[in-house]
């Protein structure tokens, strides 16, 4: 084989090689285009799954903070009527509210206050949003008190501020809080075609105030 040849192979060789790289980086730059995209639309919760996945690590993320306000939940002495979920949109915190009010009512029994506290000393610990969300059951509630007309949408929202309340009062500051009351429109547990024991059952299952930390 000639000189020629050999250059001209050894030309086309490096030329193929050059065109595989080239075709990598390409393949990774659309990806990496692909993921900016999707991240600009994901919810954080999602986002911090794939970070920790990514990552190796829980450290500093909702994760690792799921699972500690899980363990405070479970251990002794526990907080009763009170669950955590990492949801899409972050992690939440059902808290009952036959735990903490009275019915009908939205101020926070004494007693509640010092049985969350664990749970709210670890989320101060974080520099995450929270919204505070009332929730009612599907009965209706109406009351004129004072003048002022009480339905289940009231009562959802004063429940949440009451607890906006003693967040202040622990120490989060107003720039990472949010009151929403949501009424029955939300529930975590479909009522139809349950009756009795069933029945009343999902409606205190409905019955809550979720931390929702983003």
């Amino acid at each position: 084989m000639s000189l020629e040849q050999l250059a001209a192979e050894s030309e086309e060789e490096g030329l193929d090689s050059f065109y595989i790289s080239f075709g990598d980086l390409m393949v990774i730059l659309c990806v990496f285009l692909v993921m900016l995209l999707t991240m600009s639309k994901i919810d954080i919760g999602s986002f911090e799954k794939i970070k920790s996945v990514m990552t190796g690590s829980t450290d500093n993320t909702l994760v690792e903070l799921s699972l500690k306000l899980k363990n405070i939940i479970d251990s002794a002495p526990g907080i009763p009527g009170a669950s955590v979920e990492l949801a899409k949109d972050g992690v939440r915190v059902d808290l009952d509210t036959g735990v903490l009010f009275a019915p009908g009512k939205a101020a926070i029994k004494s007693q509640a206050l010092q049985t969350i506290r664990p749970l709210l000393q670890e989320i101060l610990k974080t520099e995450y949003l929270i919204d505070v969300e009332g929730h009612t059951d599907d009965v209706p509630f109406y009351r004129i008190d004072e003048g002022e007309v009480e339905t289940n949408w009231s009562l959802s929202g004063k429940r949440a501020s009451s607890v906006i309340l003693h967040l202040r009062s622990v120490g989060f500051s107003d720039q990472r809080l949010r009151a929403v009351g949501y009424a029955d429109t939300r529930a975590v547990v479909d009522i139809k075609g349950k009756y009795g024991a069933e029945l009343e059952n999902a409606r205190a299952r409905n019955r809550r105030v979720s931390l929702l930390i983003r």
